[in-house]
């Protein structure tokens, strides 16, 4: 006895095909733009954690004197520091914020609203403004 074998082929239709590959270009596509936002995130962090280092050299005690001037980096440490670099200086002089410094506020602490309060300190805004602004608060 001899048996025919029907051999079937079994494949992929062009539709099948064509979906897949519109499957796989979609999944794709989010991937690529997921990875653009990521890039351009972390970008901004690095660029507004560069800003606080430079923020940070504004913070001396003598930032109350400046309000609504503008100053640079070098200005505000000259005095603290003896920068004899030339090289330092001149990276310094281009760090540039404008101070904007309020007037120091009493908050009382303690007591009743009446009472006379047990403490009483006072607060200060100090902004910077430059590429990326900032706002810190000085307490006495």
């Amino acid at each position: 006895m001899i048996k025919n074998y029907k051999k079937s082929k079994k494949a992929f239709s062009l539709i099948e095909v064509i979906i897949a590959i519109v499957i796989v270009a979609i999944v794709v596509g989010g991937a690529m733009e997921l990875q653009m936002k990521n890039r351009d995130m972390v970008s901004y962090v690095l660029k507004r954690s560069n800003s606080e280092l430079d923020n940070a050299l504004f913070l001396t005690d003598k930032v109350h004197r400046y309000s609504k001037d503008k100053k640079n980096a070098y200005d505000m440490l000259v005095d603290e520091f003896n920068i004899k670099d030339l090289e330092s200086r001149d990276i310094l002089k281009k760090i540039e914020k404008t101070i904007n410094v309020t007037e120091a506020e009493p908050i009382p602490i303690g007591g009743m609203e009446d009472d006379t309060p047990l403490f009483i300190f006072y607060s200060s805004e100090i902004l910077l403004n430059g590429n990326y602004p900032a706002r810190y608060y000085t307490f006495k």
